[in-house]
């Protein structure tokens, strides 16, 4: 009876030290998912893009949407811009140069760079008031922190997930289309963004999904190239019932380059 009580005891000690072990597991899958859930909450600019559109839309340009940027200051109107007429305007805008009825497959926005064209861009300097702070995506520290992209656009909020950063040439990107691509396009986009990206992303992107391009220029190829070049960030949209956490990123082959150019300094070029 003794050896048995014994044994029962030994069962019930493991049971108690299992049981432990797993409630320790599930709280740190409960706070883990409680950090990363939610990761960049929707905030709701509906209002301020009617008030700005309101007091500042003219014969120039109209206020079509609102971009706001995950780990940067730009959280500013997006404006329709066919002639790209907007007067003396430099500040706390992007533009875009079409005008489409509804929420397209694949849409650019482009934004002013004028102050950081280093080949060491600054990161979310706060003297930068255009799109100079999405340069700050250059870096891999600044990204695993910050992989949201929202979006108003006809009285909706959207909010993006980052796949792609890169340097194109510029003019190689689609950046002002009447009407969605069809699927083949937006799958060749799609391949060709993944491949130039100097990060991969954990995420899967395919042609069913709505792409938004962050457009801007750059001279950070000033010193090897002859060539212009843009920064690009695309983004797809986050599907439906899926979770807005943090998820995975590291250098691709492509950042050997980066990484010899920006052996230089912060000095910036005149612009």
């Amino acid at each position: 009876m003794k050896k048995r009580s014994k044994i029962l005891i030994a069962h019930k000690k493991k049971i108690f030290l299992l049981v432990g072990i797993l409630s320790f597991l599930c709280l740190i899958g409960a706070i883990i998912f409680i950090i990363n859930y939610d990761y960049y909450p929707i905030d709701s600019r509906i209002d301020e893009m009617e008030k700005y559109s309101k007091e500042n839309d003219n014969e120039h340009y109209e206020t079509n949407g609102w971009i706001r940027v995950q780990g940067t200051n730009i959280d500013y109107p997006v404006l329709y811009a066919p002639r790209y007429k907007l007067d003396s305007k430099t500040d706390d805008f992007s533009w875009n140069e079409v005008n489409p009825d509804h929420l397209l497959n694949k849409m650019t926005i482009n934004g002013h760079n004028i102050l950081n064209l280093s080949i060491r861009p600054l990161v979310a300097d706060p003297t930068h008031s255009r799109f100079e702070q999405l340069l700050s995506f250059v870096y891999l520290q600044f990204v695993e922190e910050n992989k949201y992209i929202q979006f108003t656009y006809e009285g909706e909020d959207y909010l993006y997930k980052i796949f792609s950063v890169s340097i194109p040439v510029h003019g190689k990107t689609n950046a002002f289309l009447e009407d969605d691509l069809s699927k083949d396009e937006l799958n060749n986009y799609i391949e060709q963004s993944l491949e130039d990206s100097i990060f991969k992303f954990n995420i899967d992107v395919n042609e069913n999904d709505k792409i938004l391009s962050l457009l801007t220029c750059t001279r950070m190829y000033d010193t090897i190239s002859t060539d212009r070049y843009d920064f690009r960030v695309d983004a797809r949209l986050v599907r439906k019932g899926e979770l807005t956490t943090n998820y995975g990123v590291k250098k691709s082959d492509k950042y050997k380059k980066i990484d010899e150019i920006m052996k230089g300094g912060e000095e910036d070029d005149e612009a």
